[in-house]
C-alpha cells in the first residue's frame, strides 16, 4: 500500500511538472527569444494557476530584465499573461501583492517627505524571508525587515525621489526576479 502511495504521488509530480513545462513553452513565446527563456520563482496556487517571472535574451545576445508572468487555469487550458510594465495588477490579484499595489497606487502622487521605499512583494508561496534577503545580500543590494501586524516585509530604501526608489525596483528585478513594489517611507501601511 505505501509503495502505491509513493508511485501515485510520483506520478502526480511528473504530470505537474509536464503541465509546467507546457506553460513555460507558451510563456517563452513571448520573449524575442523563447529558446533562452530562464525562470525563476515559479509556484503553483491551489486553483492550479503558474506564476513567476521569466526572462530572456535579445536580439543582441544579452539577458533582459525578468518579468512576472501568470498562467491562469480555466478548464484545463491557460490563459497567460506577461507583465511588461512591472504593475499588472491582474498578476498581483493572483500571485500576490495585489492589495500592497494598490496602497502604493492610491499613495503614488501625494508628496513623500520622507522619501520613498522598494517593498518586496510577498504572496502565498514567495518562499522564505531568510531566502529572499539572502539573495539582496548576495548581490549587494542592502535591505532591512520591519513587522507589520506581526508578518515581516522586506524593505530596500528609504531613496530621497521616486525615480530613485523605480530604479532600484527595475534593478531588483532584472538582476532576481524579485517583484517588488514602491511606497512612501513611513506611509502608515
Amino acid at each position: 500500500m505505501r509503495k502505491l502511495a509513493v508511485v501515485m504521488a510520483v506520478l502526480a509530480l511528473a504530470g505537474c511538472e509536464n503541465e509546467v513545462e507546457g506553460v513555460h513553452k507558451q510563456v517563452a513565446e513571448h520573449l524575442h527569444n523563447p529558446k533562452t527563456a530562464k525562470f525563476a520563482n515559479v509556484r503553483i496556487d491551489t486553483q492550479g494557476s503558474i506564476c513567476g517571472q521569466v526572462r530572456g535574451k535579445d536580439d543582441a545576445g544579452q539577458f533582459e530584465a525578468y518579468r512576472s508572468y501568470v498562467a491562469i487555469k480555466h478548464d484545463g487550458q491557460y490563459e497567460i499573461l506577461v507583465d511588461d510594465s512591472g504593475n499588472n495588477l491582474r498578476i498581483r490579484e493572483i500571485c500576490g501583492g495585489a492589495e500592497l499595489q494598490r496602497r502604493a497606487d492610491a499613495l503614488a502622487g501625494e508628496p513623500a517627505p520622507e522619501g520613498w521605499d522598494v517593498e518586496v512583494v510577498q504572496g502565498p508561496n514567495m518562499g522564505a524571508l531568510t531566502d529572499m534577503t539572502a539573495r539582496l545580500i548576495e548581490k549587494g543590494i542592502p535591505s532591512w525587515v520591519e513587522y507589520r501586524d506581526g508578518k515581516p516585509v522586506v524593505l530596500m530604501g528609504p531613496f530621497p525621489t521616486k525615480g530613485e526608489a523605480d530604479a532600484r525596483k527595475a534593478d531588483v528585478m532584472a538582476r532576481l526576479g524579485t517583484d517588488s513594489i514602491v511606497i512612501q517611507h513611513g506611509a502608515k501601511r
